[in-house]
């Protein structure tokens, strides 16, 4: 099987768009994307880069037929946070763990912008087939053509330079990925800038405690970037963490909180802002971990397939068992706020799902060990346990994250939609771990099998 879907994968690559005959994926279950019951023995049929049936399809005359029986399709996962200007290690966030001696962090964002490649390879390789980059580099907006031109990445929507509260110091001399909100006219002149790039939102850094002397001035700032936003018709996306802040978010018009609220228990109040709003909830689970492990020096890489990151990345992940310990604090009492915080997360995150509001998963990937890619089991994981049920999870992870992004072209297996999909070995609906055991990867009806897209 592998062996012709290898050929197959050669055939479509070298095929001309117009002149392609349909493939179809014959036998295995659909899981669609939509919540809908599974299908058994269902075909999918693609043509052009399009779904042209799905579920209960004849296999067109002249189509290339590929053997899924015993296997599960899913529609390709979606990474709903992202950043591909930070690396998934300590040289992309240098406020994190200081290594610029070893890693120029001018040189680390150099070879990120020249080679977005190798990120690219390690979402497909995982099966995510789009995703969602809410910060970074003017760069950033130039990877969205990028991809779309070609089948060799995921589908990518940007949000460009953050829009931030504090004044962060990490940034290059010549760009910015932080925009300090100085005043209410750079927070004008800072959501302009972002919307004149045809921006995919405008993204705020709301970092500001609530017994802040400033924080009513704060408040304003976010109020200017809000009305800019709308003003340019461009989502807004907000990083609040604590309770009062992602209220404020919401009243401001928040379309997506990008971090779980951490503080507090969500309540009625905030539930009912979030349905009023339309807001979508992306909870952001594990990404803190990879800090914990950063400064413990110990990078733990269980459940993440290796083999779907490239080796630059693996050689520096491992490398932190080896730096100097960490000067100063508690690394246990770090440990223990930190999953203290992940109990309310997960708490916060059953009660707003249950709520109805829409969850999105994202991974927050580029975070230093947080890895491109694989990182997406973790998450996927996390949300189970915090009750989620695999369906509801696979919604999260594909449907819903399409439409965080303002797709409607991708997220589910239905007529009409991309050809981005994923077969299985086994069932994701028995244990969402499952995500995983990936047999091939489709984007845009080009057939890879796993052990083409992993690196060795």
């Amino acid at each position: 099987m592998k062996r012709l879907a290898i050929l197959l994968a050669l055939a479509v690559a070298q095929t001309p768009l117009a002149a392609q005959r349909a493939t179809a994926l014959v036998g295995a279950t659909l899981i669609d994307g939509t919540g809908r019951a599974p299908v058994p023995a269902a075909t999918v049929v693609m043509r052009n880069g399009k779904i042209e049936c799905a579920g209960r399809c004849a296999v067109p005359a002249g189509a290339r037929r590929v053997d899924v029986r015993g296997k599960y399709v899913i529609p390709g996962l979606v990474d709903g946070h992202v950043h591909y200007s930070q690396t998934g290690w300590a040289d992309g966030r240098p406020d994190a763990l200081d290594v610029r001696d070893r890693f120029p962090y001018d040189s680390t964002i150099a070879a990120l912008e020249a080679h977005p490649e190798r990120f690219f390879r390690s979402h497909l390789c995982s099966g995510v087939t789009a995703t969602f980059d809410v910060g970074g580099y003017p760069w950033t907006w130039a990877l969205r053509q990028r991809a779309e031109r070609s089948t060799d990445a995921p589908h990518v929507a940007a949000a460009g330079p953050l829009l931030s509260t504090r004044d962060h110091w990490v940034n290059l001399p010549a760009q910015r990925q932080f925009v300090h909100l100085a005043s209410d006219s750079a927070a004008q002149a800072g959501a302009r800038m972002v919307a004149a790039y045809r921006s995919d939102a405008v993204k705020v850094w709301y970092l500001v405690g609530a017994s802040s002397p400033d924080t009513a001035g704060q408040k304003s700032l976010l109020r200017v970037a809000a009305r800019e936003a709308r003003r340019a018709g461009i989502p807004l996306i907000v990083h609040a963490t604590d309770l009062w802040a992602a209220k404020d978010a919401l009243r401001a018009g928040a379309r997506l909180l990008v971090h779980s609220v951490e503080d507090r228990p969500v309540d009625d109040e905030f539930l009912r802002l979030a349905r009023e709003a339309g807001a979508f909830y992306n909870p952001t689970l594990t990404v803190r971990e990879g800090y914990v492990q950063l400064r413990e020096r110990r990078f733990n890489p269980q459940g993440l397939p290796l083999e779907c990151v490239d080796p630059s990345t693996r050689r520096r992940a491992f490398l932190t068992d080896s730096l100097p310990p960490a000067r100063g604090g508690d690394n246990a009492a770090f440990r223990a706020r930190i999953a203290e915080g992940y109990r309310l997360m997960l708490a916060n995150l059953k009660r707003v799902h249950d709520a109805g509001i829409p969850v999105v998963m994202g991974t927050d990937a580029g975070n230093p060990l947080t890895l491109h890619g694989p990182s997406v089991y973790r998450e996927m994981i996390a949300m189970a346990s915090a009750g989620l049920t695999p369906m509801e999870v696979l919604v999260a992870s594909t449907r819903n994250g399409a439409r965080a992004m303002g797709r409607d072209d991708i997220g589910t297996v239905e007529r009409g939609k991309a050809a981005d999909l994923v077969v299985l070995e086994a069932n994701p609906l028995t244990n969402i771990s499952n995500v995983s055991r990936i047999s091939l990867v489709v984007r845009g009806g080009r057939v890879w099998t796993r052990r083409e897209l992993e690196y060795r």
